[in-house]
């Protein structure tokens, strides 16, 4: 080869091994890549259901890492409580999520807190505590039912049920603070930017229809019953059915205009609805009002579930307004109020 056939070859191969370093450094700012491998995966943003569940998962393996000094008068209360932290986390989890949590390997925080999670630190060390937590969680699933997929939308609110319920419970059998009032539906908007990636969905508009139509029909009848059982009571208890009854027709009115601009069933308000006994009785005086608000509760939280998102802030509002409602009416609740039968005997 002749010196300047030498010379080329050489300016060849610096070029090309200049080239080469070039695109090594260029691919370096993209993160590792395997010659031949396929291109390294960016997974998509999480969508507006995600987000909502890891913070509500959150609050709820904070907890589970409570450390409430025991009482008599309140123990059974905090054991449930825990009990349905840990029931509603489970309903929380993603399949993959619960698989990890069931593995006695697991590492990764997903499983019940044992003391040493990172949580500890915010956690519980008192009722007023465990109070202001539940109200947190209140509050989180109301926005969370207002923005998330009809699917989760019911879960979401029924664990919200039961916080409105025990935040206040505890304040009856614990003397705590008396909570914040829940939201109110005027209050209940979008509180999240949803992911243009993976927005929500809605439920069927056949399922909207029909929860409509039942829960129309429930308020009218409530409204009746506690205005009768208002007559045969006195003072402040006098005072609080019929501010109850007025609400009740209400949300019935409120639900009516949403059927008509559904095209679904308008149910138009009776002038007497026939009682269970066909009396007043000191039995449906004291059995009613709990029925009352059971029903109350499922109706709107299937309605939350089943309803366009700009529909759901009064279903929402409703259904924690009776779980606080019960709180005076029973001594237990359901960790997923509607959808887990436990605790509602």
């Amino acid at each position: 080869m002749s010196a300047d056939a030498r010379h080329l070859d050489r300016g060849r191969r610096a070029f090309l091994l200049g080239s080469a370093a070039a695109g090594a450094l260029a691919l370096a700012g993209c993160g590792p890549v395997r010659l031949g491998g396929p291109a390294a995966y960016t997974p998509p943003p999480e969508g507006i259901d995600d987000l909502y569940r890891k913070d509500l998962l959150a609050l709820l393996d904070r907890g589970l890492a409570a450390r409430i000094p025991s009482h008599p008068d309140t123990d059974d209360l905090v054991a449930g409580v825990r009990t349905a932290f840990s029931r509603q986390r489970q309903a929380m989890l993603t399949g993959a999520e619960a698989e990890r949590s069931a593995s006695p390997a697991s590492d990764d925080g997903a499983g019940a807190s044992d003391g040493t999670s990172s949580e500890d630190a915010q956690a519980p060390t008192d009722l007023q505590g465990l109070e202001d937590l539940l109200v947190r969680i209140r509050d989180l699933t109301a926005d969370a039912a207002r923005q998330v997929s009809g699917s989760l939308a019911r879960p979401v609110l029924a664990i919200g049920v039961f916080a409105a319920w025990a935040a206040q419970r505890l304040q009856i059998v614990g003397s705590t603070r008396k909570p914040s009032a829940p939201p109110s539906a005027g209050s209940i908007e979008p509180a999240r930017t949803v992911p243009d990636s993976d927005p929500p969905s809605i439920g069927a508009e056949v399922d909207y229809r029909s929860a409509l139509e039942r829960t129309q029909e429930d308020e009218w009848y409530a409204g009746y019953v506690r205005e009768v059982l208002a007559a045969y009571e006195s003072g402040s208890a006098r005072k609080r059915l019929i501010a109850l009854s007025d609400a009740d027709r209400a949300r019935a009115e409120n639900l009516a205009d949403f059927a008509e601009e559904a095209g679904a069933k308008v149910v138009t308000r009776d002038a007497a609805y026939p009682l269970p006994g066909g009396a007043v009785t000191d039995e449906l005086r004291k059995d009613e009002p709990e029925d009352l608000a059971l029903t109350l509760v499922e109706d709107h939280v299937i309605l939350a579930g089943a309803a366009p998102f700009e529909r759901r802030p009064l279903a929402i509002a409703a259904a924690l307004d009776q779980a606080v409602q019960l709180a005076a009416l029973r001594s237990s609740l359901s960790a997923l109020p509607t959808l887990d039968p436990e605790g509602e005997d």
